[in-house]
């Protein structure tokens, strides 16, 4: 009897072994596709970008036979690809800043306060997220140019900021939410008033999704495209508008791939840094040690 139920016992361990490397092989399968996505796009714009004019690459070469800066400083003597830097990199930092303190007062509410309407609120807020962009520009642009702000600064700026807003919202409206209420009334029993609520407990443990949003925020402004287009061009030009050029009818593989480098890389730094800060302060705030 004791050799009969011997296979039948181990059967369940030796299918779940088997399960086990199932998914591990669909992990490591799924993790294999997501980094050939990301890293053979990023590798094929370095190497276009880096292409030597005087000795093209065309099949079935595999890599480019020669590389060289000339696709470089082609973009930077020939376009305004500086000027381009200048006003993406001064906008979106503004439009972030100004995105938050106007943010902060309605993703408290949203968070921590009940109101009629509220999930109606939530809806409406993502409606800029989901209409297509160039749809809410042509819209935009008869009453930006009505108020005088076609062609401004001003007017980027506050496109800008309607198109990236909800970001900011929704993400310290989850931060607020996710506060437990008994550490607001814990603190609230210790005697802690509306300001030392405010900057020891609220904005501590809403850090990590400030960032997040501000991360967000400052990104889509930066890669933001049809508003600038339409309020913008061609006073303003920002980096999404000198790309779109080259990917337009003159279309020009070598020269759209350093514009987009440039776009780019940023992007990935600034994510990479924000990863580390999040995992580090959402434990400190977390434990309370701001």
């Amino acid at each position: 009897m004791s050799t009969i139920a011997l296979p039948h016992e181990a059967t369940p361990a030796v299918a779940s072994r088997r399960r086990l490397k199932v998914w591990q092989f669909l992990t490591l399968l799924v993790i294999a596709l997501l980094v050939a996505w990301t890293v053979i796009p990023l590798f094929m714009a370095v190497m276009w970008s880096l292409v030597n004019p005087d000795d093209p690459w065309s099949p079935p070469a595999v890599l480019p036979p020669s590389l060289s800066w000339a696709q470089w400083q082609y973009v930077f003597e020939y376009s305004n690809i500086v000027g381009a830097v200048v006003t993406s990199f001064t906008l979106a930092p503004v439009v972030t800043l100004i995105s938050f303190v106007l943010s902060l007062p309605t993703a408290y509410a949203l968070g921590r306060l009940h109101f009629r309407g509220k999930e109606a609120l939530r809806i409406l807020i993502l409606l800029p997220i989901v209409l297509p962009g160039m749809v809410i520009a042509m819209f935009l642009s008869r009453v930006f140019f009505a108020a005088g702000l076609g062609q401004t600064f001003v007017g980027l700026v506050v496109g800008h900021t309607l198109l990236s807003m909800p970001y900011m919202l929704r993400i310290l409206a989850t931060a607020f939410e996710a506060i437990p209420q008994d550490v607001i009334d814990a603190a609230r029993n210790l005697g802690a008033g509306r300001l030392a609520l405010a900057t020891r407990i609220l904005i501590p443990m809403v850090l990590p999704g400030l960032v997040a949003g501000a991360i967000f925020t400052f990104i889509n402004s930066l890669e933001e495209f049809s508003l600038t287009f339409v309020i913008g061009t061609p006073t303003f030009q920002t980096i999404p508008v000198v790309l779109f050029d080259y990917l337009g009818r003159h279309f020009v593989r070598t020269d759209a791939a350093v514009v987009s480098i440039i776009l780019l890389v940023p992007s990935l730094l600034l994510l990479f840094a924000t990863e580390r800060f999040l995992k580090a302060e959402y434990l400190s705030s977390a434990f309370g040690k701001f």
